[in-house]
């Protein structure tokens, strides 16, 4: 009899306590969710030693979730609450999915399934109480050993995405003014140059009634007119090539390589098949933004003394890669980016992303390799199979 006396005192102390933490469940002094393990049913209370780092999950800003192995919502922090815009009892129990767009509802699935092996994340556009929806990243990992239980981190990129578009935005305008500059320059003050050589002209057809003192001053200015001319012209070209848009992308890269070279002193050569076929013109200048990007970044950091340009295109996409052999970009630096970058690269970065594309640098102390590749439409998919 006296050996189970300690037995029933743990007993009935256990009871005690289920009981303390129902009655503070049910008031509100903590948040609680059950989790259906192998054994039974289990209660996880949040101001419990199970989970030590609830205090954190309950202020961070992120949206929290845990669900069970059907995909249930059995906890969420306010902060998804809040991004929902939904009140507790309306999200717990509630299937995840049912806050995700029905468009991205197989996305969902498909990274549920895979956080069943360790971990998944992606985008995803979620549905608000209200009907409204909001892009957001959606990061699951497992943990439970037992695979009972799935962490979900939701994170607002409302924020992001405003200023992505605003980045691309920048950059379109930028494109569509370096366009007009061109035209500008073209139309306006190369008439004008072209008006006050001939006019100098003239006046050298009557050096012989000058000093000699004079007409060497208008010979000088003639030249001088002249190479100011071929500069503006250079500048026009370099603000928006015509190349680009009267033969296309390979021609307008050769035409820059080259120029390139001469004005950096950098051996630079391109690299592409030849007669490279036509593509979509936001492709071309998109593409061609990115080697004048990065071949002003090779002369500007790099430090090294060549580079190669190379055009290339297969059945699906067309990508351009630029390699220079200089001392690298820093490991921070490079871990930074494109957040840290300016806003000529961050505008390609959303150009790219907009476009289905991708921009991506690796480097090291040998040199830093830019690799842009872009979709193909489904029409020129079938010119580059044929």
């Amino acid at each position: 009899m006296s050996n189970d006396r300690p037995e029933l005192g743990l007993r009935r102390w256990r009871l005690r306590e289920a009981e303390d933490t129902l009655h503070a469940i049910r008031h509100g002094a903590v948040d609680a969710f059950v989790v259906e393990e192998a054994d039974g049913h289990k209660v996880y209370a949040l101001t419990a030693a199970d989970l030590p780092y609830s205090d954190l999950v309950e202020r961070m800003q992120q949206g929290t979730a845990i669900l069970n192995h059907q995909g249930e919502v059995i906890y969420c922090n306010p902060a998804l609450r809040q991004l929902v815009d939904a009140v507790r009892e309306n999200v717990i129990g509630l299937p995840l999915q049912c806050l995700v767009e029905p468009a991205d509802q197989p996305a969902f699935q498909a990274l549920l399934q895979q956080a069943q092996s360790g971990s998944s994340e992606g985008d995803l556009q979620l549905r608000r109480a209200d009907g409204t929806v909001i892009p957001a990243h959606f990061s699951f990992r497992m943990l439970a050993a037992d695979r009972h239980a799935i962490g979900v981190l939701i994170t607002d990129l409302t924020a992001q995405k405003q200023q992505a578009e605003l980045v691309g935005r920048l950059q379109q305008f930028q494109d569509e003014e370096r366009r007009r500059l061109a035209r500008e320059l073209h139309d306006s003050v190369g008439q004008l140059l072209a008006a006050i050589s001939m006019n100098i002209a003239t006046v050298e057809r009557e050096a012989h009634n000058l000093s000699p003192a004079t007409a060497k001053l208008v010979s000088e200015n003639a030249a001088m007119v002249e190479q100011i001319n071929s500069e503006i012209r250079t500048i026009s070209h370099l603000l928006h090539p015509p190349l680009l848009d009267e033969v296309g992308l390979g021609s307008a890269l050769q035409w820059y390589v080259e120029g390139f070279a001469k004005r950096s002193k950098i051996d630079a050569k391109l690299e592409a098949a030849e007669n490279f076929e036509r593509l979509p013109q936001d492709l071309e200048l998109t593409l061609f933004r990115a080697v004048q990007e990065a071949l002003t970044n090779v002369h500007r950091h790099s430090g090294s003394s060549s580079c190669t340009v190379q055009l290339a295109r297969d059945a699906d996409r067309v990508l351009v890669r630029i390699t220079d052999r200089g001392h690298g970009i820093p490991v921070k630096k490079l871990a930074a980016l494109p957040s840290s970058a300016g806003v000529g690269l961050r505008g390609l970065y959303e150009r790219f992303r907009q476009l289905g594309g991708a921009l991506e640098i690796a480097s090291s102390e040998a040199g830093t390799t830019i690799t842009a590749s872009l979709p193909l439409p489904p029409a020129h998919k079938d010119e580059a199979v044929a």
